[in-house]
């Protein structure tokens, strides 16, 4: 009798665990080997003969908000970025660089015959150097001096895009173009050059000092405690577009040197300590859906975020000017508490920037990095993939002609497991944020809005978490 049960036992479990065991396979399978479609709104089931179901559910709720970073490392980045627009998202964003220029190590000797002639800055676009904004629009640049010391003090850590220095409000200089970023070419005649000419006082001042030798101009030392550096900026009223500018910006003296021919030469001053060239950018959100953007108000405060609420049921990603989107997922663990459910197999995060907030002007990070993140909104680490095991960059699809098809998507299975049984009192308040990743994040002004659960489906960031029952579903 007692026999009989028991084989009776085995094979009834059997009937059960064989069909589970190719259900999970089948399930691992599909993970590892097949995209996943993008499901419509509501559970979805995909039964299997043998009685149990992966169930695709799409209704829980995710939660945006804007995280706020007061500055961006955008020192040594390469670019001088320099201009300003107007964002109809995101406000008025205007950016001026600052550096250091040095004497050429051993200037030439200069003879009572030569004669000075005129001083330039040139600015030198190259193909590939990041832009954005509207390029059909002329942009003006001027040049003024920094007239303190150009050094850090005692409690900086470096220079930022919110670092500046006090600069003389007499300009060095102006100049306007329209640059042509896809040939490069400008409006100038010179290529990819704009020149701004700057005073023949200073280049007079500058040539004499080289003719005499003098210490200000042998000693870098001297020289940099005489002349502090120079700030680019737009110059007032001027909008359009910012550009990156390489940092191989020259301040350039000509003079005539009399022989039998007379022949014109250059004494360039390049940029010193590129380490210390960096990007001062501000940003006037005060007429914009980010007007009630919420900024600390302390030095060192955990970065705030502002709930998608009041910032126009959005948030918004532009990681130079310090926007970043942190992403919950306040009633995840309801799914664990469906009767049926076993365990979850996979889930997809599908991110929709807003249609009609992006075009070719307006641009999209071509990479939007995700990273776990805390109740203290501390960036974490990046989430790794469940399958590849590599750093997510979203494998943006852009369609300009169906907005709704354009996505970014995430595989945040190792997140979603972690957190459906996380009993902790905070863990509604862990989540991810999706960030641009060095170096466009310091370089470029591509920007993404994103839509909360007050749009429909097609158009909002939705999580769908596919989960394994053993009960049937119709």
């Amino acid at each position: 009798m007692k026999k009989d049960w028991l084989n009776w036992t085995i094979c009834e479990m059997t009937k059960y665990i064989y069909p589970f065991f190719f259900i999970v396979l089948a399930g691992l399978g599909l993970a590892s080997c097949q995209k996943q479609p993008i499901l419509n709104f509501g559970p979805n089931f995909l039964p299997d003969n043998n009685g149990a179901t992966i169930v695709a559910v799409d209704t829980s709720l995710v939660s945006l908000s804007t995280l706020y970073l007061d500055s961006t490392a955008t020192a040594g980045t390469g670019y001088l970025l320099v201009g300003n627009y107007t964002d109809s998202y995101f406000g008025n964003i205007n950016s001026r660089a600052f550096l250091q220029v040095l004497p050429p190590p051993q200037p030439p000797a200069l003879q009572p015959s030569d004669s000075y002639d005129s001083i330039v800055l040139i600015l030198q676009y190259k193909k590939g150097s990041p832009y954005y904004g509207d390029t059909t629009l002329r942009q003006s640049f001027m040049i003024n001096q920094v007239s303190s010391l150009y050094q850090l003090s005692s409690f900086q850590r470096g220079v930022f895009s919110n670092s500046s220095f006090p600069i003389s409000p007499t300009s060095w200089g102006s100049s306007s173009a329209l640059i042509y970023p896809s040939i490069p070419y400008t409006s100038q005649g010179i290529g990819d050059s704009i020149k701004i000419r700057m005073p023949d006082s200073l280049g007079k001042l500058l040539y004499r000092m080289i003719q005499d030798n003098s210490d200000s101009i042998i000693k870098p030392t001297n020289w940099l405690n005489w002349f502090h550096g120079l700030c680019i900026s737009p110059a007032p009223g001027s909008t359009g577009a910012i550009y990156g500018f390489k940092d191989s910006a020259t301040m350039r003296i000509y003079y005539n040197e009399a022989s039998a021919y007379t022949s014109q030469k250059f004494i360039d001053f390049n940029i010193t300590n590129k380490s210390m060239q960096f990007n001062n950018i501000k940003v006037d959100r005060s007429n914009s859906p980010m007007k009630n953007l919420i900024l600390p108000t302390q030095y060192l405060q955990t970065p705030p975020t502002t709930p998608s609420a009041l910032t126009n049921n959005n948030a918004y990603v532009q990681s130079i000017t310090g926007s970043n989107v942190k992403i919950t997922f306040p009633n995840l663990n309801a799914i664990a508490q469906r009767p049926d459910y076993i365990g979850v197999l996979r889930a997809q995060l599908i991110v929709r920037p807003v249609p009609g907030s992006f075009s070719t002007t307006w641009r999209l990070p071509p990479n939007l990095n995700l990273y776990v993140t805390d109740l203290y909104n501390s960036i974490v680490t990046p989430l790794p993939s469940s399958t590849t095991g590599g750093i997510q960059n979203g494998n943006l699809v852009v369609d300009y002609l169906n907005p709704q098809n354009t996505v970014y998507s995430y595989d945040i299975t190792s997140f979603v497991k972690a957190q459906i049984v996380n009993s902790s009192q905070t863990a509604s308040q862990n989540g991810l944020v999706l960030s641009m990743p060095p170096p466009d994040g310091e370089t470029t002004f591509n920007r993404a809005v994103l839509a909360d659960a007050t749009y429909p489906v097609s158009q909002r960031v939705t999580l769908i978490v596919y989960y394994i029952s053993l009960y049937p579903h119709q």
